[in-house]
């Protein structure tokens, strides 16, 4: 796959925002609202909202699961242009009450600002130094302890603290600078053949590891930590500095006790496949009718986060992302739903294809409403044509569910709610089942949520949409559905 940008508009009227190539942590979104105290008058003119409040509380808990006592909490701050080794902060700190409740009420402020172009909301935390970073929640109590990235936004987290480990890697072609954890003070020089060594590493989730050579950050790893193992041992990791300086290994597929949310693939003749990210809120989202023309209104609906939009498409309607061909090779397709069930129409997810009738249908993943089954398919002659998934009860009604579509060397395997499914007339013994998808003389457009058929669109609101080009692990699958799930 190409590094290249994909446009989705949402609306005429709607404000543009840039899409991400890789994995992005957001805070909790301002209100949408272009309301605020005063009013704005003027391009060009920013207004601070009154504040508001946020709420972040959770339960502290041991590996049997019983809540931990008086255990330390902290929110920090740091991000991936924080270079000095100890630019993050104690920002806010508290103490679990004597089942392992906790909670932090904070103080925000969204300033709005206007120019010709954007509307661009800037939330500011009250007792943060370095507002605008990432935020990161610790806990520990008696040696054990746990890192979780990602965080500024409102909900429960269950925080399972566990004994700390050593994390061993290598960067190539680096023989200096150093490599910290970020929102701690673990940093580790490298030697002179690139090696590093990381003591007492937390438990995580979302956690970032950053690579600072001189005073610049130069590379980052986000992962998330698999088991209590004493040793984390990394393959050699290279940087892809053309992309926002990932560090990544085309060896992390393997079982190496951590699980990797950014590219983590080099293909063999070292051509970048970068995985692409649409993620619903920072991107121009195009929509179109089913006779190829843009589409009037776009209905938008409270996200799998409970405060982005996600995208509710009208009959008819679907994303349109060019030509891009992610299903050349290992692929791996990704979205959270909230589905409204069976309408007595097929109705699609992802689809590559002009039109049905002619041939020219590359790969599709669908509802199929004949056989009551989620369906891989293709249109004939190629074979085998289709592999059946489940049936209408494998993804829930009415409710958000994580579906994931993977396909590595040839066979498609899916997923719900991180639970693998089994293939439709196969007792429960099958999972994956073999598919190719056709190859045709030109390029034909790949489509989310529907194609050229009006009665065809996905009865459901979408939002987390990932393409990428990479076949993603059932332990990669588990942690992505842990981390987002209501």
């Amino acid at each position: 796959m190409k590094n290249r940008q994909v446009y989705l508009k949402l609306s005429r009227n709607c404000v543009a925002c840039v899409m991400s190539l890789a994995f992005s942590l957001t805070f909790l979104a301002c209100s949408s609202s272009e309301d605020v105290a005063g009013g704005v008058t003027d391009i060009g003119n920013s207004v601070v909202k009154p504040p508001e409040y946020e709420l972040i509380a959770g339960e502290v808990i041991d590996v049997q699961g019983n809540g931990v006592a008086h255990a330390r909490v902290v929110l920090y701050t740091d991000g991936f242009y924080s270079n000095n080794k100890e630019d993050f902060r104690d920002s806010v700190e508290t103490v679990s009450d004597s089942v392992g409740h906790f909670s932090f009420e904070l103080e925000r402020e969204c300033v709005i600002m206007h120019d010709s172009a954007y509307i661009n909301r800037r939330k500011t935390y009250s007792g943060f130094e370095n507002a605008g970073s990432n935020m990161f929640l610790y806990a520990e109590h008696e040696g054990l302890s746990l890192l979780v990235g990602g965080m500024g936004l409102e909900g429960y987290y269950m925080m399972q603290i566990e004994k700390p480990r050593t994390l061993k890697g290598s960067l190539d072609g680096k023989s200096s600078g150093y490599v910290r954890l970020a929102a701690t003070d673990i940093v580790s020089e490298l030697d002179e053949n690139g090696h590093f060594t990381l003591e007492k590493v937390p438990s995580g989730r979302r956690m970032e590891l950053f690579y600072v050579e001189g005073d610049t950050a130069k590379g980052r790893l986000h992962f998330a930590t698999t088991d209590s193992r004493d040793t984390i041992s990394l393959p050699p990791l290279e940087i892809l500095e053309g992309n926002d300086g990932y560090m990544t290994s085309r060896d992390l597929g393997y079982d190496y006790g951590i699980v990797t949310y950014a590219p983590n693939f080099v293909s063999e003749d070292k051509r970048r496949e970068i995985p692409l990210q649409l993620h619903y809120v920072e991107q121009n989202a195009v929509v179109y009718d089913n006779d190829s023309t843009l589409a009037d209104s776009v209905v938008r609906v409270e996200g799998i986060r409970g405060y982005e939009k996600a995208i509710l498409l009208l009959p008819g309607q679907f994303i349109d992302l060019d030509t891009l061909d992610p299903t050349d090779g290992d692929f791996t397709l990704s979205l959270w739903t909230k589905w409204n069930g069976p309408n007595g129409e097929h109705q699609v997810l992802f689809s590559q294809r002009d039109y049905w009738s002619d041939s020219t249908s590359r790969f599709q993943w669908h509802y199929e409403v004949n056989s009551g089954t989620f369906a891989v398919m293709k249109s004939m002659p190629g074979s085998p044509e289709a592999v059946y998934f489940g049936d209408s009860t494998s993804v829930p009604v009415g409710e958000w569910a994580f579906l994931v579509l993977v396909s590595k060397n040839h066979k498609v395997s899916m997923y719900v709610n991180g639970e693998p499914i089994a293939i439709a007339g196969s007792d429960g013994t099958e999972f994956a089942g073999e598919f190719v998808p056709n190859e045709l003389n030109r390029n034909v457009p790949f489509r989310i949520g529907g194609d050229e058929i009006e009665t065809e669109t996905w009865n459901g609101a979408l939002d987390e949409i990932w393409v990428e080009s990479i076949a993603r692990s059932p332990e990669w699958i588990e942690v992505m559905y842990e981390q987002l799930k209501p």
